[in-house]
């Protein structure tokens, strides 16, 4: 019992910095706000029991972030539970994506172009951060 809570409080801390991250990079990169203005909709990722949910709401360039399901998002991006959704997104490669959706442990639900879109945005916060991360002058250790 004591474990799924865990697993649970650390998808939704998971999920937060996304939406932390999401948006301090609108506020700093004009290039993410850009893209965020191309579409209008609601994005919503959780896994299949609605345990966890979050709603990512995107209309001419703003965004509006919230913690549950949505009645009707535009898209959803479906995980069996929550150790497959800490798996896929702590791996964070295209690989384990890939993985999940061929054996079906991830699911798309609703509009699968904006879905495609809301996929590469969150591709795109990802190499904006890990740019920003590289510049700062970080002592690095040898792997």
């Amino acid at each position: 019992m004591l474990s799924g809570l865990k697993e649970r409080l650390r998808l939704e801390a998971m999920l937060m910095s996304l939406a932390v991250s999401m948006r301090l990079v609108r506020a700093l990169n004009r290039d993410f706000r850009e893209d965020l203005g191309e579409r209008n909709g609601i994005a919503e990722i959780r896994t299949s029991d609605y345990a966890v949910a979050w709603r990512f709401h995107i209309a001419h360039g703003t965004l509006r972030i919230a913690r549950g399901a949505h009645p009707n998002p535009d898209y959803a991006m479906v995980y069996s539970d929550i150790p497959i959704a800490i798996d896929v997104m702590t791996k964070g490669t295209d690989e384990a994506f890939m993985e999940a959706m061929m054996n079906g442990t991830v699911v798309f639900e609703g509009d699968l172009a904006f879905g495609m879109w809301f996929n590469d945005l969150l591709k795109k916060l990802g190499n904006v951060i890990q740019e920003k991360m590289e510049a700062l002058p970080l002592k690095r250790f040898a792997k």
